[in-house]
């Protein structure tokens, strides 16, 4: 469905096969680009950040409307929080409890670990693939999960659109 397709590259890739991966992705009419086999490819990075922006936004209080139409003015695909439940909030949880798992007191500190830790082992909400995420699906159709107003309440001063859209992008 994405456009851009990562060839990793690893430590004994040659450059033939290189070659070959990087021909047969744009015979796929995709764009392909290279990566070297680290954690966090770089669509992870890009959009890990994205999505980590807007869960930092709904703890400090942001209404999670007013995050998606930010996110959505940013020129990004999807917005942030939906987005998430694409990905899968289990999926993104077990990414960081892994993490911290390899990497100790070296692993990043991730703003989003505690919204995910409350949304997928408290709250039973993994995502869109469980038809419950921060969005609720039904009938083929999503809302925002009502519950969110309760675990992140909106601050009484909202902040202004554009300087969320200003967040997203220079993070």
């Amino acid at each position: 469905r994405m456009p851009l397709v990562e060839v990793i590259r690893g430590e004994q890739t040659s450059p033939e096969a290189l070659a070959w991966a990087l021909d047969f992705v744009q015979a796929l009419g995709k764009t392909p680009i290279v990566v070297n086999d680290a954690r966090g490819f770089y669509t992870s990075r890009v959009f890990g950040t994205y999505i980590t922006e807007g869960m930092a936004m709904l703890a400090e209080g942001i209404a999670p409307a007013l995050i998606e139409n930010a996110g959505k003015r940013s020129g990004m695909p999807m917005p942030p929080l939906s987005l998430a439940d694409e990905v899968g909030l289990a999926l993104m949880h077990q990414v960081g409890v892994q993490t911290e798992q390899d990497l100790g007191r070296a692993a990043p500190k991730n703003p989003s670990q505690p919204i995910l830790t409350t949304m997928v082992r408290v709250h039973d909400r993994a995502g869109r693939r469980g038809d419950k995420g921060f969005y609720d699906y039904a009938e083929g159709g999503k809302r925002l999960w009502p519950g969110l107003r309760e675990l992140f309440p909106a601050g009484e001063a909202q902040p202004d659109a554009d300087e969320l859209v200003e967040r997203f992008l220079f993070t």
